[in-house]
């Protein structure tokens, strides 16, 4: 008799505690703090800035880079015919798209406000096929909004 009061307590109480796991585990799970496959739009700043940029340039909405270059950095793309060069690939090749920006090495300092993104950006053209341009790509933090501070092209 012992035996059963001792096995059922013990089913009973097995039973309790993994209704209390399953049931409360699921409300303390972490969402990734980027997560890997969401659109840019949904992803946290300051990498999406990188794929709207792009986005822009690849549409030709030079217009809108002034908000999401330094103006430093827009005086320095001007002056280097950075603009002109890309106006020029469009017209020369109108299926010339921006695909995304693969990034391989990454780093933010949130106290300086500063972020580092190594990688390339992919092109994809019905000429030439896949484009890939490596970069590093210096981000700063801009009274709160995000913009891109430096554009390096790796040879």
């Amino acid at each position: 008799m012992r035996a059963c009061k001792y096995f059922a307590w013990g089913l009973i109480l097995g039973i309790v505690l993994t209704w209390g796991w399953f049931s409360f585990s699921e409300k303390n799970k972490a969402e990734p703090a980027l997560p890997a496959l969401a659109p840019a739009s949904q992803q946290q700043a300051p990498f999406a800035i990188i794929y709207k940029f792009y986005q822009a340039l690849a549409t030709g909405r030079e217009d809108q880079l002034s908000l999401l270059v330094t103006p430093e950095l827009l005086i320095t793309l001007q002056k280097n015919q950075f603009l002109q060069k890309w106006q020029q690939r469009r017209q020369q090749d109108p299926s010339l798209r921006f695909v995304f920006f693969l990034i391989k090495e990454q780093e933010v300092d949130l106290k300086t406000g500063t972020a580092r993104a190594r990688g390339s950006a992919e092109w994809v053209s019905a000429r030439q096929g896949t484009l890939s341009v490596p970069q590093t790509i210096i981000i700063l933090n801009d009274q709160g909004k995000w913009k891109i501070k430096d554009i390096k092209e790796q040879g």
